[in-house]
């Protein structure tokens, strides 16, 4: 008996959005749009430098140069998702709440969830890394030079 009137308790609850968390979003949709476009401009100096490199290293033959081109290459290729949610959670979270539109207002909600979601996996692999480096550091000896 008690979990059908908590049920009804919880039924009864409506999720309100205030004028402030309102103002909140709004300011905090600004925020992520001018991050995305800093970010896609950075992404777009790291896609040219690893464009550059490639070019360099092809002309020269150097292999190191080669591999550091590809993996600059790649880490633009990842870095555009970022900016991708961003500006997505930006424009659909703006044009929801001044629209009153709750689907384009999920839609922006959805891309901050995949922001979040995208670092996490990322950070997760990061360590993965890290660890990955300090034990072939170990492994090798590298890590007795410091």
């Amino acid at each position: 008996m008690d979990t059908l009137d908590q049920n009804i308790e919880l039924d009864s609850e409506k999720l309100k959005i205030t004028n402030s968390i309102k103002q909140n979003l709004l300011t905090t949709a600004k925020w992520a749009r001018f991050l995305a476009i800093v970010g896609f401009i950075f992404t777009g100096f790291l896609g040219i430098a690893s464009l550059i490199i490639l070019v360099t290293a092809m002309t020269t033959g150097f292999g190191p140069l080669i591999l550091m081109g590809f993996v600059y290459l790649v880490l633009t290729v990842v870095m555009l998702f970022p900016g991708l949610y961003l500006i997505r959670f930006a424009g659909a979270t703006e044009k929801g709440l001044n629209s009153n539109k709750q689907s384009e207002f999920d839609y922006g909600i959805e891309n901050l969830k995949s922001l979040f979601k995208f670092m996490g996996i990322y950070t997760i692999v990061l360590i993965g890394v890290y660890i990955l480096f300090f034990l072939a550091a170990g492994l090798t000896g590298v890590g007795r030079l410091f």
